[in-house]
Protein backbone atom coordinates (compact mmCIF):
# COMPACT_ATOMS: atom_id res chain seq x y z
CA UNK A 1 0.00 0.00 0.00
CA UNK A 2 1.33 3.42 -0.93
CA UNK A 3 0.50 6.62 0.93
CA UNK A 4 1.25 10.25 0.16
CA UNK A 5 1.43 11.32 3.81
CA UNK A 6 2.04 9.91 7.25
CA UNK A 7 -0.70 11.02 9.71
CA UNK A 8 -2.54 7.69 9.39
CA UNK A 9 0.46 6.04 11.00
CA UNK A 10 1.00 8.58 13.77
CA UNK A 11 4.14 9.95 12.10
CA UNK A 12 5.16 13.55 11.65
CA UNK A 13 7.63 13.96 8.80
CA UNK A 14 8.97 17.49 8.36
CA UNK A 15 8.91 19.07 4.92
CA UNK A 16 12.37 20.54 5.31
CA UNK A 17 15.70 20.52 7.11
CA UNK A 18 18.46 23.10 7.39
CA UNK A 19 21.71 21.39 8.40
CA UNK A 20 23.63 24.49 9.48
CA UNK A 21 24.62 23.36 13.02
CA UNK A 22 22.27 25.79 14.77
CA UNK A 23 20.60 22.95 16.68
CA UNK A 24 17.25 23.44 14.91
CA UNK A 25 16.17 21.11 12.06
CA UNK A 26 19.76 19.97 11.45
CA UNK A 27 18.68 16.34 10.91
CA UNK A 28 15.59 14.73 9.45
CA UNK A 29 13.66 13.70 12.57
CA UNK A 30 10.55 11.62 11.97
CA UNK A 31 8.38 11.87 15.07
CA UNK A 32 6.69 8.60 16.01
CA UNK A 33 9.03 6.39 13.99
CA UNK A 34 10.07 4.44 17.10
CA UNK A 35 6.71 2.62 16.78
CA UNK A 36 7.99 1.13 13.50
CA UNK A 37 11.48 -0.28 14.20
CA UNK A 38 11.43 -2.36 11.00
CA UNK A 39 11.67 0.51 8.55
CA UNK A 40 13.83 1.71 5.70
CA UNK A 41 14.28 5.28 4.52
CA UNK A 42 15.47 6.14 1.04
CA UNK A 43 16.06 9.68 -0.26
CA UNK A 44 16.27 10.60 -3.93
CA UNK A 45 17.33 13.73 -5.77
CA UNK A 46 15.18 15.40 -8.45
CA UNK A 47 16.73 13.12 -11.10
CA UNK A 48 15.54 9.99 -9.28
CA UNK A 49 19.01 9.01 -8.11
CA UNK A 50 19.08 7.51 -4.64
CA UNK A 51 21.40 9.64 -2.53
CA UNK A 52 20.74 8.07 0.88
CA UNK A 53 19.40 4.83 2.31
CA UNK A 54 19.24 3.43 5.83
CA UNK A 55 17.59 0.42 7.43
CA UNK A 56 16.00 1.19 10.81
CA UNK A 57 16.37 4.92 10.25
CA UNK A 58 17.85 6.67 13.31
CA UNK A 59 17.11 10.38 12.59
CA UNK A 60 20.68 11.01 11.49
CA UNK A 61 20.35 12.28 7.91
CA UNK A 62 21.86 15.77 7.66
CA UNK A 63 21.63 16.31 3.93
CA UNK A 64 24.66 14.22 3.02
CA UNK A 65 25.02 11.73 0.21
CA UNK A 66 25.92 8.11 0.82
CA UNK A 67 28.12 8.37 -2.29
CA UNK A 68 31.56 9.62 -1.37
CA UNK A 69 32.69 10.58 2.09
CA UNK A 70 30.12 12.81 3.83
CA UNK A 71 29.36 14.71 0.67
CA UNK A 72 27.04 17.63 1.41
CA UNK A 73 24.09 17.75 -0.95
CA UNK A 74 23.10 21.13 -2.41
CA UNK A 75 19.95 23.01 -1.40
CA UNK A 76 16.88 21.76 -3.18
CA UNK A 77 13.95 19.40 -3.08
CA UNK A 78 14.54 15.74 -2.33
CA UNK A 79 12.02 12.93 -2.26
CA UNK A 80 11.72 10.23 0.37
CA UNK A 81 10.29 6.75 0.40
CA UNK A 82 9.73 5.32 3.87
CA UNK A 83 9.00 1.61 4.07
CA UNK A 84 7.16 0.49 7.21
CA UNK A 85 7.84 -3.19 6.84
CA UNK A 86 5.59 -4.58 9.59
CA UNK A 87 2.64 -2.58 8.16
CA UNK A 88 3.45 -3.36 4.54
CA UNK A 89 3.12 0.38 3.89
CA UNK A 90 5.17 2.68 1.70
CA UNK A 91 5.05 6.41 2.50
CA UNK A 92 6.23 8.97 -0.04
CA UNK A 93 6.80 12.69 0.10
CA UNK A 94 9.30 15.49 -0.28
CA UNK A 95 11.85 17.28 1.88
CA UNK A 96 13.36 20.66 1.14
CA UNK A 97 17.06 20.86 2.05
CA UNK A 98 18.24 24.38 2.75
CA UNK A 99 21.93 25.14 3.09
CA UNK A 100 22.66 28.57 4.55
Amino acid sequence: LEYENAPDFGLIIPEGISPNSDGFNDQLRILGLEAYPANRLEIFNVHGIRVYSQESYDHSWEGTSMHGKEKHLPSGTYYYVLYLEQEGAILKGFIYLRRE
